[in-house]
């Protein structure tokens, strides 16, 4: 509690240091401005007004006539002066109203006081009544400007200053009950009030919450959110401002329903997982698509500056993505980079800098060096062997020893700047970002940086051509070398510092760094801070994304687009292990290796297509047709190097002994789609879709395949029925589509031959021998949704609910089938078996408080997604083994009826306490009274494996959610984002060597509370230290590696102030403190959204092995608008 006190008051600090007094409202008029309106539109003037003299118009569109065109120019006039030459010809006026100015009827900008009636006078023979009152919005306060129409004429007048206002209408006693008033103003709903006999009518405004006009970025195109009959989870560029994050993905977490985003690694630059609707196959990749700025990319998006980011969304369903066909099946991720819009240029500055630190509650407690030396002293007493004399008296080590942990780790510093500008003439928009960014690892000698350029234009000779070309030049730069995994023979630095003896000295007694880091229990442990420091590790990549395309308005509503795309990238990956570092049993001095390996990679994308959009008579069509051709190719070359001379001579050339291979790789993809849009009167939608995609990586007889999708709506509220008043929108929602998945190796239907080496008279060769077993029936995996939706709107928008169900199968499963020996190869690739999916979303949009002074809106989603293997034709058993393989037995396991990769192994049922308790329980060969005990699941009397091995427990959550604040008071923003999962397990396999009961390696502090004999038998976890059993807990799975891995996570808080500012070249300022992974809530003891195997494919999912801690970030920032 002290420390989450601490954090709000450093926050609160920061923000409230930087405090001034809002302007006053003759200050913004006495501000001079200068601008150039050509041939504009009302509303463009005030647009650019706003953004040029950072105030706020309200107005009333039945009194300004916002399409109707302007010309206007000024330099460094006063704002008042300038609204008055716009305003007067208009014969409309202004009012100011605190930070807001007001559009109303009139010839002056005096105080408005009494309005007059409507601008045509009755006939002497009627008579007529005056009706006054006051407009105020849901907080009580007077809103000027709106307008007051007496429905079914053109009678009507505005509010004042106040909101009040007179309007004088036709008094006819026979039709007093039907005699209504209209009121509208923008950013609030419509009301319609009946007169009745009352002279007086007071109304109260509710808020406009929709965002139903809103456009949304879909599959080759756009559309109106109202429009939408497929399932999207959308991130608008509101949601994504100014994010004090290093990866794209951070942004999201927890903001989109149906998204499962994990941090399952702290790497630098690394480590997000992005699965949609809980996507997984057996061995087929299970990420989703990337489309950036319409181009599907290869690989992940780490390499995209955050900032240059628009809106982000996700097509989760098939009638959303099936028009991206055989690439669709794991959801697609549609991101859109900003543009210029027309104005005045506009110049932003963001920048922060931060640090970040491990928390204490996420790193592993393990022994010190008193427990440590007390843990080898009981080992050599139980085995019957001579204690060593470093072990002897314990007691010495009080107080003393080396946490290796904190050896290897650090508090490191993060920073970002970015730089963007944006320019809109009348024929020409433009927008540049670049941003550099760096992270040095929390583990030493890791760290990440990347430089990122992005220029958006577009061009527009005429009304009828568009010409648009985007360039996004990056470059990235990390030292990550290997930190996750066990440590055995490796160099992975994070779990061999762990196991490194706390007795054990990074340092030589004069200060300089140890070759080894050994006490007189260990084989030969490396000095982990030694390999930190001088391991080298250097990848490099160079990248390019760039499109460009033209379109052409043949005729009215018709348009003709070709787009070209390209994707490049270079990445070098330089490694050297000089002769002073070591592996975990290898100390050094070893003989020095390297290596230097390039990959280039080549990515086209040429897409034509043709569009038509119409509204006749209620009906709206819109359709598609497109013609899309692909090619990818990877070029790589690898160096191996070892037998150098000398450490400091570390190129390949200088080597003794070097070892030389490429590999090409190639896929192309040719695709031919359809879609119409239709709707009537806005009501009824229709959508329906299709693409034909041929793919090189299938074989002959299975290359083509067919997407299709269709999709209904129905706006019910719509309807002249619908009289349930606290619904103010109502939508239904259904489709059905296939998809595909293509994620497979490039030549998995072929027959291939690669080198193989072979020694002869004590020589290498290279030869040539066959890799695999083609089959020129390889096919797609298919999967086939269902999906029904509603989005509801309640009490005047101020709730918003999204709920979605649905159900896919994912059939002709890709996997290797064991074949006969006989063959020489020992499997085959084919379409194997059948998953399916379901699931419920459910995302809500609340705003909870609203008034000029306070915003208070939250947004929550929760989801729930299943899976079950249905089908699998793998010879006898119906199952596959998968994961990590321990004395020949699997870790996961995907059987018929039973969700894809559970943990499987045997039930951990505590320690054979003492004889009685051996003598009367199921026992293994090698239990020994005081060794760990299993669950006898056959009934035979005894244990075996795997004959006693079964499913223990479930890496798929019950449910997974996202919550976030957003708070807005005055001048200060307060934005918190939790998100969490719950029910699933997490296999600890770090265990497996952290708690090594017999070996020479520290072990975790719970250790100590461990078997020692039958009136010690601890807390039945951990059994004996005898030599010779102690691998039965260590080497077979069981349940006692599995650990809860629900939490609940406060992934960013963000405490931000904008500065009122009264500088003409300053638009804007804002400062701001964030933190990122502030609180976890878990009793998982490290990071419980860890996964270190089979993170593309999802099929072992789960394990910690060791993995990067995620930290702590807690940085400060500077927003500046010029």
């Amino acid at each position: 509690m002290l420390m989450r006190i601490s954090l709000l008051q450093l926050l609160l600090t920061v923000a409230l240091a930087n405090g001034v007094l809002a302007a006053k409202g003759q200050e913004l008029l006495e501000q001079r401005i200068s601008l150039r309106l050509d041939n504009n539109t009302i509303r463009q003037a005030l647009l650019t007004l706003e953004k040029t003299a950072h105030v706020k118009f309200v107005y009333s569109r039945q009194i300004v006539q916002i399409d109707r065109k302007v010309s206007l120019s000024a330099s460094e006039e006063k704002l008042a002066i300038v609204l008055e030459r716009l305003l007067k010809p208009l014969q409309l006026r202004y009012v100011v109203t605190g930070s807001q100015i007001a559009i109303v009827r009139g010839p002056t900008t005096e105080d408005v006081g009494d309005l007059d009636p409507a601008p045509y006078s009755a006939s002497a023979e009627s008579v007529d009544l005056t009706i006054t009152g006051v407009v105020t919005s849901e907080t009580g306060e007077g809103l000027p400007g709106v307008s007051v129409v007496l429905k079914g004429t053109t009678r009507g007048t505005t509010t004042d200053a106040q909101g009040n206002y007179k309007l004088v209408v036709p008094d006819d006693p026979g039709n007093r009950a039907t005699t209504t008033l209209v009121f509208s103003f923008v950013g609030y709903s419509n009301q319609e009030v009946l007169v009745g006999n009352r002279t007086t009518v007071d109304v109260q405004l509710a808020p406009d919450l929709k965002s139903l006009n809103e456009v949304v970025v879909v599959g080759y195109g756009t559309q109106q959110k109202e429009d939408i009959t497929g399932a999207i989870a959308i991130a608008s560029a509101k949601e994504l401002k100014d994010p004090p994050v290093a990866q794209v993905a951070q942004m999201l977490q927890g903001k989109l329903v149906g998204v499962r985003i994990d941090q399952v690694s702290g790497r630098p630059g690394e480590g997000m997982n992005i699965k949609v609707r809980g996507s997984v196959s057996i061995t087929a990749g299970a990420n989703p698509l990337y489309v950036v700025d319409g181009m599907p990319i290869t690989g992940d998006i780490n390499s995209i500056n955050p900032a240059e980011i628009e809106s982000i969304s996700v097509l989760k369903d098939a009638a959303s993505s099936s028009l991206y066909g055989s690439r669709a099946g794991n959801g697609v991720v549609l991101i859109q980079t900003k543009t210029a819009k027309a104005g005045k240029t506009q110049i932003d500055f963001s920048s922060y800098y931060g640090f970040e630190t491990i928390p204490n509650a996420r790193k592993l407690k393990m022994m010190n060096a008193e427990e440590y030396a007390q843990f080898q002293k009981e080992i050599a007493e139980s085995n019957g062997r001579a204690v060593n004399p470093a072990f002897q008296n314990p007691a010495q080590y009080a107080g003393k020893g080396t946490n290796w942990f904190d050896v290897v780790t650090r508090t490191a510093p993060v920073q970002s700047y970015n730089l963007s500008l944006r320019s809109g003439a009348k024929n020409f928009l433009t927008s540049v970002t670049g941003g550099y960014f760096k992270e040095d690892g929390v583990v030493i000698g890791t760290g990440f940086q990347r430089l990122s350029l992005r220029i958006n234009t577009l061009f527009t000779p005429s009304d009828k051509i568009k010409i648009g070309f985007n360039l996004a030049p990056n470059y990235s730069y990390n030292t990550n070398f290997a930190t996750d995994g066990g440590p055995y023979g490796t160099e992975n630095i994070i779990s061999g510092a762990l196991a490194t003896s706390p007795l054990a000295s990074p340092y030589n007694a004069d200060g300089s760094l140890a070759l080894t880091a050994s006490d007189p229990a260990s084989f030969g442990n490396p000095n982990w801070l030694r390999v930190a420091q001088e391991k080298v590790y250097k990848n490099k990549t160079q990248g390019l994304l760039s499109n460009a395309y033209v379109e052409y308005e043949i005729i009215k509503g018709l348009k003709a687009k070709t787009t070209a795309n390209i994707q490049l990238s270079n990445n070098n990956i330089f490694q050297f292990n000089p002769s002073t570092i070591g592996v975990l049993f290898t100390p050094p001095p070893r003989i020095p290796s390297g290596s230097d390996n390039t990959t280039r990679m080549y990515n086209w994308v040429n897409e034509n297509s043709l569009t038509y959009q119409n509204e006749f008579n209620g009906h709206s069509i819109d359709a598609l047709v497109d013609f899309t051709a692909q090619q990818f190719r990877s070029e790589n070359n690898l160096i191996t190097a070892t037998n150098y001379t000398d450490d400091k001579v570390q190129a390949v050339s200088a080597a003794g002994r070097a070892v030389v291979t490429s590999d090409v790789q190639k896929w192309a993809l040719l695709s031919f789609l359809a879609r119409l849009n239709y709707n009537y009167k806005s009501k009824y939608l229709f959508t329906a879709s299709v693409r034909r995609d041929g793919s090189s990586r299938f074989g002959p007889n299975n290359r083509w395949g067919n997407f299709p999708s269709a999709s209904v709506g129905w706006i019910v509220s719509k309807e002249n029925f619908w009289r349930v008043t606290p619904v103010s929108f109502l939508k239904l929602r259904a489709s059905y589509g296939i998809t595909g998945n293509f994620e497979i190796g490039n030549y998995s239907f072929r027959s291939t031959v690669g080198p193989v080496y072979y020694d002869f008279g004590n020589t290498l060769f290279q030869g040539r021998a066959a890799n695999n077993l083609g089959d020129n029936d390889l096919g797609w995996e298919r999967k086939k949704q269902f999906n029904i939706g509603a989005d509801v709107y309640l009490l005047n928008d101020r709730i918003q609910l999204t709920y979605n169900y649905y159900r896919t199968t994912s059939s002709d499963l890709l996997y290797n089938v064991s074949v006969p020996v006989s063959s020489g190869f020992s499997s085959i690739q084919t379409n194997i078996g059948e998953l399916k999916f379901w699931g419920h979303e459910i995302g809500l949009n609340t705003t909870n408080i609203r008034n000029s002074r306070f915003t208070w809106t939250t947004t929550l989603n929760l989801s729930f997604d299943r899976n079950r293997v249905d089908k699998l034709s793998t010879e006898k058993t119906n199952a596959i083994y998968q994961g990590m393989v321990n004395y020949g037995f699997y870790s996961h396991i995907s059987q018929v009826g039973s969700p894809v990769g559970l943990f499987y192994g045997a039930v951990w049922d505590g320690v054979y306490k003492n004889q009685q308790d051996f003598d009367n329980s199921p026992k293994y060969t090698d239990s020994q009274v005081g060794t760990i005990k299993f669950r006898d699941l056959n009934g035979d009397g005894k244990i075996t494996f795997p004959e006693d091995y079964t499913t223990t427990g479930t890496p798929w959550p019950k449910f997974i959610f996202g919550l976030t604040n957003q708070l807005n008071f005055r001048n200060f923003d307060l934005g918190l984002t939790i998100t969490g999962n719950y029910g699933n397990q997490i296999l600890a396999h770090y265990e497996n060597w952290l708690t090594n009961l017999d070996g020479p390696f520290n072990v975790l502090e719970e250790v100590k509370d461990r078997w020692k004999s039958p009136t010690e038998p601890g807390a039945g976890k951990y059994g004996s230290v005898q030599q010779g059993t102690t691998y039965l807990e260590r080497d077979r799975w069981s349940t006692r590696y599995l650990k809860d891995g629900s939490f609940l996570s406060f992934k960013n808080i963000t405490l931000g102030y904008t500065l009122p500012l009264k500088i003409k070249t300053i638009r804007s300022l804002r400062v701001y403190s964030s933190i990122q992974n502030a609180w976890l809530i878990t009793s998982y003891p490290g990071n419980p959204e860890v996964n270190t195997r089979n993170v593309s494919s999802g099929s072992s999912p789960g394990v910690d092995e060791g993995s990067y801690p995620v930290p702590r970030t807690v940085s400060f920032g500077v927003n500046i608008g010029f």
